[in-house]
């Protein structure tokens, strides 16, 4: 995991049982610990719930009557209810226990007992955050979960000061980065739909200020290169002159004009056919995204060949000097870039991208008449920001963040935490890293002011930011009906547990010290096994997430490494048709794509594996097989009969490597 931090030794032992006994309240436990807790409080708050029911009108005849519960056909259905509810859950014993310690697989884990509790009590109320008659105390708790997101991030939150931030909850973080896409869009053809309604309408006007030109004076290429801030600033320069010169009917009917010549309302095809002399965008993203990147290009109309792929460094990170290098391409083909996408955590190895560069590139290339948004998937990184962050919302130092941790963070990645300040959008995913049920994402934005550009039926174009009705949610995001359940289970366990480095990061840091001892574990197991087989961490982890793979002394070609760490997996895997209790540990697995790679890092790589195969090393279609284990489990670190679960993991480990090297 890179060079060892000088820093104070202090009894690790010592920290692992304080940060276990700071962990106990909030998780349901691994054998169910805190069941008392949840059946007590899950009880008490639907008999409150009960209460509150029967005390609206309670002159009111109650519909449901004695009589009725003591009918055949009353018992019947009870009966019903509870024989398929006793089916669900024999079905659902079935699934990989991902509460458990011995689980190393996926970013899934033990559930948030805050979480749990808010969602099931809020689900009887049964809020509708679409709309405030029917959910205005959970939509607000979602603005203020978007708050709390945004200030975790370094936004400002402050109404009073420009831009200010905001941010929602999705149903996951593909959602969420289709959105960053949606927003985007809507601003950055924006100013042509305005020069181009004042061409229709025969309007002249002149801007007077010291950064923005009188439209005319644009060409083409201008026009879609503002930055946010420019865009919004050209947008209510243009509507003011337009009523102070022309009147309140002109200036209605070039707002409605203004709407009628957007690429939303025309539609891409017929945009750009009218608007000849402007190119569709492209959209930037590591070679590690994942296909909804594509599904999203799609969706919106800007088609998946515009998806430009930035090649990766060893690391598995962004190859910052490729990135620039293919913007300057883009800069001089005159193609405009809606957006570059980084990731803060990829799924499959962990790696943060160099946020902090993609910004110096961004800052440099603005200069040279070059403007894209940037937009950064933290769908696994989010949370980790918390122990980047004080309770006063201030970055901490690297010193303190790596306090009580031997490798983490190096500073590509502290520099790249701290630079999220800086960029324009970010997903989150509180259902993975955040401990939180499935089906909670999170959308954030640094300028809240792009919801302008949203709400088609906005009737004031000049409407004060204090006056957005923010309560009538579904108006500025893509989705429609949403629970308000979710909401209540992100705003109640930030509340109990606060985004900050001495609550929720004291969880990450666990975690990520649970990391580094795997690390170091594998490094003594290389060693132990080196005379059988080379095993090797192909890339050093950034956070949690650490994969390895395994190659059999002797072989040199890939398809058969490849088909050795299939049969691994297979052992430390849930087969379906077997009882989950025979799985010992579990993890699961994942694939590096060599044509992700440069050459010579694809040489790098079949070197420390003693692989000797040019068909492969040159197939762009070869991967290599990895066991990847996420290291999320609260209690991973815990004592289990004299050892922790990472000791007894490494044994089995190294257990399930020769059991199958003896069937090869």
């Amino acid at each position: 995991m890179g060079q060892s931090m000088s820093q104070p030794q202090v009894d690790a032992e010592q920290t692992i049982q304080q940060d276990l006994s700071f962990f106990s309240p909030f998780f349901i436990g691994a054998h169910g610990e805190n069941s008392d807790v949840l059946e007590e409080l899950l009880v008490e708050f639907v008999r409150d719930h009960v209460y509150w029911r029967r005390n609206f009108h309670p002159e009111d005849i109650r519909p449901i009557s004695p009589q009725m519960t003591h009918s055949s056909d009353y018992q019947d259905a009870i009966a019903r209810l509870r024989e398929e509810l006793l089916s669900l859950t024999s079905n659902l014993k079935r699934t990989v226990p991902i509460y458990s310690p011995r689980y190393l697989g996926h970013m899934a884990s033990d559930l948030m007992l805050p979480a749990l509790l808010a969602q099931l009590v809020t689900t009887i109320y049964n809020p509708n955050n679409s709309f405030n008659e029917v959910g205005e105390t959970t939509i607000n708790m979602e603005l203020e979960v978007g708050n709390q997101f945004a200030k975790l991030f370094g936004f400002n939150t402050d109404p009073q000061r420009y831009p200010c931030a905001w941010g929602h909850l999705t149903s996951g973080g593909t959602d969420a980065n289709y959105e960053s896409l949606w927003n985007f869009r809507a601003v950055k053809y924006y100013p042509v739909a305005l020069v181009e309604s004042l061409r229709k309408a025969d309007l002249s006007i002149e801007i007077n200020d010291q950064k923005l030109k009188s439209p005319n004076d644009y060409t083409p290429w201008e026009l879609v290169n503002f930055s946010i801030e420019e865009v919004l600033e050209f947008r209510r320069l243009i509507f003011q002159s337009i009523k102070q010169r022309y009147g309140d009917i002109t200036f209605k009917r070039f707002s409605q004009l203004v709407e009628d010549n957007r690429l939303e309302a025309l539609g891409p095809a017929q945009f750009f056919a009218q608007n000849y002399r402007y190119h569709q965008p492209v959209v930037l993203v590591p070679a590690t995204a994942y296909p909804f990147w594509q599904k999203a290009m799609r969706l919106l109309g800007l088609g998946s060949a515009s998806l430009v792929e930035i090649p990766l460094t060893g690391t598995m990170r962004m190859d910052e000097n490729e990135l620039e290098r293919i913007l300057e391409k883009l800069r001089t083909q005159n193609i405009p870039v809606l957006a570059v996408v980084g990731v803060l955590g990829t799924l499959d190895f962990g790696t943060i991208d160099p946020i902090h560069k993609i910004v110096e590139i961004r800052d440099k290339l603005a200069l040279e008449g070059l403007s894209f948004y940037i937009h950064i998937d933290a769908s696994c990184g989010a949370y980790v920001n918390s122990l980047f962050t004080d309770q006063e919302g201030n970055k901490v130092s690297r010193d303190q963040v790596a306090n009580q941790l031997k490798y983490f963070p190096s500073e590509s990645v502290y520099d790249a935490f701290t630079a999220l300040s800086e960029v324009d959008s970010i997903t989150v995913s509180p259902h993975s890293f955040g401990y939180l049920p499935q089906g909670i994402g999170g959308f954030i934005a640094r300028n809240r002011d792009v919801v302008r550009l949203l709400n088609s039926s906005q009737q004031d174009p000049l409407i004060n930011s204090k006056d957005l009705d923010m309560l009538s949610l579904s108006r500025y995001i893509l989705d429609g009906t949403k629970p308000g359940a979710n909401a209540a289970s992100a705003y109640i366990t930030h509340k109990v547990l606060p985004l900050n480095h001495e609550y929720f990061g004291r969880i990450i840091k666990q975690t990520i010290a649970a990391a580094e001892y795997l690390y170091d574990k594998l490094s003594h197991l290389k060693k132990e096994l080196k005379d059988v087989a080379i095993l090797d961490v192909p890339f050093e982890p950034d956070t949690n997430l650490i994969v390895v793979s395994i190659n059999p002394n002797g072989n040199v070609l890939l398809d058969k490494m490849n088909l050795f760490m299939e049969k691994l997996v297979e052992k430390l895997s849930h087969n379906p048709l077997h009882s989950v209790q025979t799985n010992e540990f579990l993890s699961s697995c994942s694939h590096l794509a060599l044509q992700n790679l440069t050459e010579v890092e694809r040489l790098g790589l079949f070197k420390k594996f003693s692989l000797d195969d040019q068909d492969a090393l040159y197939n762009p279609e070869q991967k290599l097989h990895l066991l990847r284990h996420t290291l999320m489990n609260p209690w991973i670190s815990s004592n289990n009969n004299g050892t922790n679960y990472l000791d007894d993991y490494c044994r089995y480990l190294k257990s399930a490597i020769t059991d199958t090297l003896a069937q090869i």
